[in-house]
Order: C-alpha cells, then sequence, then structure tokens
C-alpha cells in the first residue's frame, strides 16, 4: 500500500475520531452539565475557551475534511464520476457533506455564539439591576439556545458522517 495513503488515512481516522467524539461529548455530557451548574458553569467553558478549545476543533475538522478529500480523489481515479455513482461512492459522498456541513456550522454559528457569550456574561455581571441587564441576561439566554442547537446540528451531522465512513466499503 502507498505510504502517502497510509498517512492520508491515519490522519484521516484520528482526527475524525478526535472531531466527532469531542463534539459528541460536549452535546450529550459536557453542556447540559455545564448548564445545570448554572454560574459555576461558565468557569468551565472560560478554562475550554483559555485552552483553546474553539480553536482546535476547526483545525482538527479542516484536518479531517482535507485528509479525507485528498483519500476520495485518490480512490475515485481523480474525482470519477463512475466511482461517484457506486454504492460506497454515494455514500462516502454524503459522509463528506455531512461533515462539511458540519465544520461550516462549527466555523460561523457555533464557535462565534460560544466565543460571545463569555463578554457578555461579563458585561451583565457588571451591569447594575434593571433594564439593561435584563437585556443581556435575555441576550445570553438567546446565545445558549442557539450554540445549543447549532451542537446538536453539528454532533448529528459528524454522526451521519462516522456511519456513512464505517459502512461505505460494505455498500455495493
Amino acid at each position: 500500500m502507498d505510504v502517502t495513503v497510509i498517512l492520508l488515512r491515519l490522519v484521516h481516522v484520528l482526527c475524525g475520531v478526535f472531531w466527532a467524539g469531542a463534539l459528541m461529548f460536549v452535546v450529550l455530557f459536557l453542556e447540559p452539565s455545564i448548564r445545570a451548574s448554572g454560574p459555576e458553569g461558565a468557569k468551565v467553558m472560560r478554562a475550554l475557551i483559555q485552552r483553546k478549545y474553539l480553536n482546535v476543533i476547526p483545525i482538527i475538522g479542516a484536518l479531517t475534511i482535507l485528509s479525507g478529500l485528498w483519500l476520495m480523489w485518490i480512490f475515485s481515479g481523480g474525482f470519477t464520476a463512475a466511482w461517484f455513482k457506486s454504492g460506497a461512492g454515494l455514500v462516502l459522498t454524503l459522509g463528506s457533506v455531512a461533515a462539511f456541513v458540519a465544520f461550516m456550522i462549527g466555523v460561523h454559528v457555533l464557535r462565534p455564539t460560544v466565543l460571545r457569550i463569555g463578554p457578555l456574561a461579563q458585561a451583565a455581571a457588571e451591569a447594575p439591576a434593571g433594564a439593561e441587564k435584563e437585556a443581556k441576561l435575555g441576550q445570553i439566554q438567546a446565545l445558549r439556545r442557539r450554540a445549543l442547537m447549532s451542537g446538536r446540528w453539528v454532533g448529528s451531522l459528524l454522526a451521519v458522517s462516522v456511519v456513512a465512513m464505517g459502512i461505505a466499503r460494505y455498500v455495493n
């Protein structure tokens, strides 16, 4: 087997496992736990942000997608139409599209939304009681709902992608 293919598969599988696993852990366990912790949960989110979690995840996602595209180019014979019409080609394309859409939602919706919550929460904590504070708290709640929904979409799309990658070789 070609060394390039082996290296690409290693990058693709290791990064893909990390990306999907990290997002699913956050969506299924961490976010609900943070929410249930009330104001104390914000400390965990700040720590994740300080540790560059929101910077690492998009890089890992990009490496997963780019290595997957390169592998697809190799195995499809340069993106030939016949390969994309095969069962495996169709399933891998579905998984690839799901991963790409998950990446776009993560980068353009989820990440910016989460990053906006922290400074807004700080401003709300410093604001005196009254209409301004209530408005900021309302914005925070809306942003949390948006983060929750976009996180669920990203996690679900990555689950579709993982299943597609796992079953593609068995589809005729």
